[in-house]
């Protein structure tokens, strides 16, 4: 099975949307398509921490059970004070739309509108 590993604070994580973490992350969105959160960024609109957050928590979700939104926000400020950045962030995301099926190779962010319409 496909996923992509983000370290966190010192511990690696792995990361995959499955099907039903995207119909909740999509609930919990608003109806809107994930991918359609990080498209945004193209246009300079870069997405909510609490729409990258939801992302990240449904990810963590196939492989770390029980894993809280939570937890996922604490892991965020640790990873924050460690030195990282909420921009730092962004890509691992991309690249867990890509082992997710969304697309099939990482686009840069100007390619993710013309990648997710194929």
């Amino acid at each position: 099975m496909k996923y992509t590993t983000l370290t966190m604070n010192g511990k690696d994580y792995k990361l995959r949307l499955g099907a039903a973490h995207i119909e909740q992350l999509e609930k919990h969105l608003g109806g809107r398509n994930p991918l359609d959160i990080m498209m945004g960024a193209e246009d300079g609109n870069l997405p909510s921490l609490t729409g990258t957050l939801r992302i990240l928590h449904a990810a963590m979700l196939k492989f770390q059970h029980g894993v809280s939104f939570a937890d996922v926000q604490n892991l965020y400020d640790e990873y924050v004070d460690e030195g990282n950045t909420y921009m730092d962030l962004l890509p691992h995301l991309i690249e867990v739309f890509q082992v997710s099926g969304f697309f099939k190779q990482a686009p840069a962010m100007g390619e993710v509108t013309g990648a997710a319409n194929q």
